[in-house]
């Protein structure tokens, strides 16, 4: 349970300037739902433009601010055409404007130039700049009298322009506000930011800009970029250099409904918070995920968006000590959905309960602007190929289940999403993380694997040996209960997984209940865990193949170089049952443990090879994505010898050809 948000800590960031990004009445980003949103959040009580409690005042980002993401051209640029053009005097001003709507991304109708859009969108910049900073105690956050009256949470609606790249605008985006605070919080702090991107559109600016940081992870949940704009957000879009691994996409298909996206979030984002330790999480929550929206095919209702809500909030007070800035983003409905799916996130950060109808006096303002735009909209969900949808002004902040029919293809959209977050898991995830937060598809057909493994039932529950170190004996455990695992704690150099040593403890204790798991350790007399093994069927990705176990191993980098991990890994796997199974191991060169090794990639490479090869691993090659897409990883085998060679076969068929991956 989260709680009590102290609601002089949490603040609603927005300023009638920030209307001014319009690009016209015939275009679909429409200024308009923002005056919506305020007045139904007025209308309920839920906020009140004279209470400075929950205000934060905003100003426009400085031309040293946005060149942090963009390029000085590209300012240059836009503050060029931001100039009316009826102001151009002669034949060349206006065949330079053309040319530099062309370069700069302003010459497509999406995204057209428009007087005075340098300071509609430096001021939007300047929101979310002022609005992270706030939350992350720097002085661009504004002055406050005490650190508790800090605020916690900040909403600014007008922000999210995920799009805009360094050079270019895209996508209704001139300035990437979200790029732009994120990279001043980077310069200066030490900070860890995590990005989560709702909107139904890849949020592929912000990709770009931190595709090869690690100190940034983005995470995007969007429908799948083959028919929809912009084209991106592929599960192997991963990032490049030390950037490997912290970008995660999840493209979804369309026509998706409530459940399967809550799966989709469920399965990932805890695991990946826990794992990445961010100090903050900055959200994107587009509400053109709706079923109503007319610019995407996603089928969601607001129960879906609530829950996106709810679990982001979690996230942050669970983990960033409830540190998280949330912005608008798409939208395209602009009287039925923006203001209630917004109006619910204001209530979700500041505490509030949410009315369960919406204000007679708001419908009655607002029903005759959505009427005389309906005959549009219905035309342009005609173009998109959705179905009509509902002809009535909604009376309530959520969704009638009666309003929204099952998707004929429920099933198989579910399955192949399914099958994607099986993958993207498999991809970013190290086996402990998967196994502490295990996925919904596959489950082990060895429930219990302790009984698999002791044939003969032996009275003794596990193993216990202890190894003399220069430091000190350690004890070693085969298949730990929960209740050892709950009286140690790990050493504070047990941080490969999960960044923090109490964290690699709530992990390996969730591995220790999974019954379809061995967990293995090495601890101190005194309790302090210094290393593990984790045994435990494949994941998702290995399909119907049974008796198919992944192995990895853990030492505290504090006890390295002490031979620990060879004998650790031995011990673990000396049990004669274990020759019935096929055990593999990866070696991934963007692995996180290698961060703290100081070593290059051939040399991990040779490290990992060796270790395993002790134990009767050969490498082998695969078309497993994890392996395959880089030279500096590895698949280890041991094939027990007792495993039929029919078995061995279908194994390696498997490995080597799995059909195509990239959804």
């Amino acid at each position: 349970m989260l709680q009590p948000v102290d609601h002089s800590r949490v603040r609603l960031l927005f300023d009638q300037a920030e209307l001014g990004y319009k690009f016209g009445e015939e275009h679909p980003m429409q200024p308009r739902r923002l005056v919506a949103l305020m007045d139904l959040l007025e209308s309920s009580g839920l906020w009140r433009q004279n209470n400075d409690a929950y205000q934060l005042p905003l100003r426009a980002a400085t031309e040293e601010e946005l060149n942090l993401v963009h390029t000085p051209d590209y300012i240059a640029a836009v503050q060029r055409l931001s100039i009316p053009e009826e102001m151009s005097l002669n034949q060349q001003d206006r065949e330079e404007r053309n040319e530099l709507a062309l370069r700069y991304g302003f010459g497509e109708e999406e995204t057209p130039a428009l007087p005075g859009m340098h300071k509609a969108a430096a001021l939007i910049a300047g929101g979310t700049l002022v609005a992270l900073s706030a939350v992350m105690g720097l002085p661009e956050g504004g002055p406050f009298n005490a650190e508790d009256e800090r605020p916690v949470h900040v909403f600014h609606p007008a922000g999210g322009w995920h799009h805009a790249w360094a050079e270019r605008a895209s996508g209704f985006c001139i300035y990437n506000d979200i790029s732009v605070a994120i990279a001043h919080v980077l310069r200066s702090c030490e900070a860890k930011v995590l990005y989560i991107d709702f909107d139904v559109h890849h949020g592929d600016g912000v990709q770009r800009s931190f595709y090869d940081e690690s100190r940034v992870m983005t995470i995007s949940f969007h429908e799948s970029g083959r028919y929809l704009f912009p084209g991106t957000g592929d599960i192997l879009e991963l990032g490049r250099g030390l950037g490997r691994g912290y970008s995660v996409n999840v493209p979804l298909e369309p026509y998706t409904e409530d459940q399967s996206f809550i799966d989709a979030m469920n399965a990932l984002l805890p695991p990946l918070v826990l794992s990445f330790a961010p100090d903050v999480i900055i959200s994107l929550h587009g509400c053109d995920t709706h079923s109503w929206d007319p610019l995407a095919h996603l089928e969601l209702t607001m129960r879906g968006i609530a829950e996106q809500l709810k679990l982001t909030h979690h996230l942050a007070h669970t983990y960033c000590h409830g540190r998280w800035v949330a912005l608008g983003g798409g939208g395209y409905d602009p009287y039925r959905i923006v203001p209630r799916a917004w109006g619910m996130l204001w209530a979700e950060m500041s505490g509030q309960p949410l009315p369960a109808q919406l204000p007679e006096e708001w419908v009655a303002r607002w029903l005759p602007a959505w009427q005389a735009m309906q005959e549009k909209e219905e035309a342009e969900q005609q173009v998109m190929g959705k179905a009509r949808g509902l002809a009535q002004f909604p009376t309530t902040f959520e969704d009638r289940p009666e309003d929204f029919h099952p998707q004929p293809r429920r099933l198989s959209i579910s399955h192949t999403n399914q099958q994607t977050v099986a993958l993207v898991r498999q991809l970013v995830m190290p086996l402990p993380l998967r196994r502490a937060f295990p996925g919904p598809l596959r489950q082990s057909p060895m429930q219990d694997i302790f009984d698999l493994l002791h044939v003969q039932r032996n009275a003794t529950p596990s193993r216990s040996k202890v190894l003399k170190t220069f430091r000190g004996p350690l004890l070693l455990r085969d298949f730990c209960p929960p209740s050892l695992v709950e009286h140690l704690k790990a050493d504070s150099g047990l941080t490969a997984f999960a960044r923090l040593p109490e964290r690699e403890h709530d992990l390996l204790l969730n591995i220790a209940k999974s019954p379809d798991c061995a967990l293995t350790l090495a601890h101190t007399p005194a309790g302090e865990i210094v290393g593990q093994v984790t045994l435990a069927p494949g994941d998702e990705w290995w399909g119907e193949l049974e008796n198919v176990y992944e192995v990895a191993i853990e030492v505290s980098s504090n006890w390295r170089g002490m031979g620990i991990s060879k004998r650790l890994l031995a011990f673990a796997l000396e049990l004669d049952a274990l020759e019935e199974m096929i055990l593999f191991a990866l070696g991934l060169s963007w692995h996180w443990d290698l961060e703290g090794m100081e070593l290059p990639l051939s040399r991990y490479r040779r490290l990992i090879a060796f270790l395993f090869a002790s134990q009767g691993f050969v490498e082998h090659e695969t078309t497993e994505p994890d392996i395959s897409m880089e030279p500096g990883n590895i698949l280890l085998v041991r094939v027990g010898k007792k495993v039929d060679q029919h078995v061995v076969r279908q194994f390696f068929n498997h490995v080597t050809q799995k059909p195509g991956f990239i959804r």
